[in-house]
């Protein structure tokens, strides 16, 4: 029998509970998703969530697909972007399909900055967006230039500023912040 398969959910409770107990993440890198995630590539976002296509999704979600779209600049204008979504033109993947998750909707692009954590114990690792702060943020469903700029600052500045702090530190513990 598989280790993953239990006969009650207390018994599966239980060992996710001693699984978190026993682990150790660690913040090894900030990177772009592209190099983390093969199937994050041109023309796919990752999504919170089971599958579900656009027109399905809610309008904050659909929101943040039209600001992940124009930050990457695979559209000029909200007009195109909603064009190439309502045209099925984008690839959904849910973030869990690729040991990622996302805040919100989980909207993730290709060149988004991404935290890696990595389990020193279970050896695993898994990715998520960095927060944006507050305001004007895509995780719910804003799409303006200011929320485009910020992405492309953490992208292009904040993101490579911390993977040479955290390497340089040789990870960071997450249990004790935690």
């Amino acid at each position: 029998m598989s280790k993953f398969l239990y006969n009650t959910i207390k018994e599966a409770n239980e060992a996710v509970i001693e699984r978190i107990i026993k682990s150790n993440p660690m913040l090894i890198g900030v990177k772009p998703g592209k190099d983390l995630i093969p199937e994050l590539k041109e023309h796919v976002l990752l999504h919170a969530g089971p599958p579900i296509e656009y027109k399905n999704m809610t309008e904050p979600m659909q929101g943040s697909c039209v600001g992940a779209i124009l930050f990457e600049g695979w559209a000029q204008s909200q007009e195109e972007a909603f064009k190439m979504l309502e045209n099925g033109e984008i690839t959904f993947i849910p973030c869990n399909h690729v040991n990622a998750v996302g805040p919100m909707g989980g909207i993730t692009s290709m060149n988004m900055a991404m935290l890696v954590v990595e389990d020193t114990i279970n050896e695993t690792v898994g990715y998520c967006t960095m927060n944006e702060g507050i305001g004007k943020v895509l995780r719910f469903g804003a799409y303006d230039q200011e929320v485009v700029d910020r992405l492309k600052w953490m992208a292009d500045v904040l993101g490579p500023v911390l993977n040479d702090a955290i390497e340089k530190l040789g990870g960071l513990s997450l249990n004790p912040l935690i």
